[in-house]
């Protein structure tokens, strides 16, 4: 019952905040973000961002367990521009993940899927389970039905599985493994997701990147790994940016 209502409460917060979830897997498309530009109502005009220079140092990221170098300013500019935007919603986003990454975290383990990948799900649908797209991705993880149907979830009249938390993750660890099996490379896997494993492979062989971070895609592509690495920095420093460390204290539940 506990379960029940709390997630009823946080499935309430999340239709309340965020209406524009990003459409995953779809080729060729410009996608809306899951968390939206503009502030929240009663969020602080800049956010607080204490001490970010030691965050970004020595200039060399871990994304699940590959380096991302940090020395071009570029790269550095992009990330930080992310951290400003993302920063202004963490104090809701950590309160949402104390529910659901404890669902999520055991499936991706299982799967051999890093763990980082729980913050693509964060900035697909800002954690909110019947998060839908204009385009209709749907869910935590913003299936389009042809996807999600391909990845073994049932999609008709009566049921819809992309509203299953957990099904719907054990999809998106399969869609994650194929694209892997592809890329071997994860960065370029999480860009897959957002804009399809058939451009992304397209585009490596076109633009012979020495770093698929540096693929030339559509602004949104573009920003997505950065927005994914912003919400692990501030998942994984919540006190530099105005936050209690014990805010996120999900790691302590356990679910029967």
């Amino acid at each position: 019952m506990k379960h029940c209502i709390l997630y009823l409460t946080v499935s309430l917060l999340a239709n309340l905040f965020f209406s524009l979830p990003a459409q995953a897997q779809g080729p060729d498309r410009l996608p809306e973000p899951a968390i939206p530009e503009e502030e929240l109502e009663g969020s602080p005009s800049f956010p607080v961002m204490n001490d970010i220079d030691s965050l970004l140092s020595p200039n060399v990221l871990r994304f699940c367990g590959q380096e991302v170098n940090l020395d071009p300013l570029y790269r550095q500019r992009k990330l930080r521009r992310e951290l400003a935007s993302l920063s202004r919603h963490s104090s809701t986003l950590m309160q949402r993940a104390n529910y659901f990454f404890p669902i999520i975290e055991p499936i991706l383990e299982k799967n051999n899927i890093p763990d980082d990948f729980k913050y693509l799900m964060v900035i697909e649908s800002g954690l909110n389970p019947e998060a839908r797209s204009p385009m209709g991705a749907l869910g935590l993880w913003q299936f389009m039905k042809g996807t999600a149907q391909e990845y073994g979830l049932r999609v008709d009249r009566k049921i819809d599985e992309r509203l299953d938390i957990e099904k719907s993750t054990q999809a998106a660890c399969r869609y994650l493994q194929t694209a892997y099996n592809k890329f071997k490379d994860w960065v370029a896997v999480a860009q897959s997701y957002n804009i399809g494993q058939g451009r992304i492979g397209t585009e490596l062989e076109r633009q012979q990147v020495d770093e698929s971070i540096d693929l030339q895609l559509v602004e949104e592509t573009n920003r997505y790994i950065y927005r994914i690495l912003a919400s692990k920095i501030i998942f994984t420093n919540p006190s530099n940016f105005g936050l209690k460390e014990s805010m996120l204290y999900y790691k302590k539940i356990r679910r029967k």
